[in-house]
């Protein structure tokens, strides 16, 4: 497996096709995470998450998303949802694009956010396994596959797609 970093990269605005609806990844009192939907485009796929948290959990997750307001101060780190993607012999963490939490950082209350994440390209075996956790909220390393069938741009996909 070659190592690979998944940017945090807009999708395109228009020509998407549903290939994944969304299922449930994990299902606590506290804690959801499920896979909104799967999108492909002619350069690429879209992994839309939603995630959320109550109780402690919401509380932690503020304090990790929190801004950092010491430039100076270099202990200081944040956490969010970790994503690892595996597509094909491509293997690494995936960057969210505008992971916007739906409720604010500040007050009480459950934390919500339905980061997205790029990949650009689409799997030649027509699946592709997904690795989440998140363990500063309790959210444990989960790992699944998604079988997404043939590409429904073969064309695009076969001929050396950005990556």
């Amino acid at each position: 497996m070659r190592r690979h970093r998944w940017p945090a990269l807009a999708p395109p605005t228009t020509g998407g096709i549903t290939v994944h609806a969304g299922m449930p990844i994990v299902a606590e009192n506290d804690l959801t995470l499920e896979l909104s939907a799967v999108t492909a485009f002619a350069s690429g796929l879209l992994l839309r998450f939603a995630l959320w948290v109550a109780g402690v959990r919401a509380d932690f997750a503020r304090h990790e998303t929190r801004p950092l307001t010491d430039a100076l101060d270099w202990s200081a780190q944040w956490s969010y949802l970790a994503v690892n993607i595996l597509v094909d012999d491509l293997g690494g963490l995936a960057d969210p694009f505008h992971p916007v939490p739906d409720s604010g950082l500040e007050g009480s209350g459950p934390y919500r956010t339905t980061p997205q994440y790029w990949i650009g390209t689409y799997p030649s075996t027509g699946a592709l396994t997904v690795t989440t956790s998140w363990t500063q909220v309790g959210l444990h390393r989960t790992s699944f596959t998604l079988a997404l069938g043939p590409s429904p741009f073969p064309t695009t996909f076969g001929s050396g797609a950005q990556r």
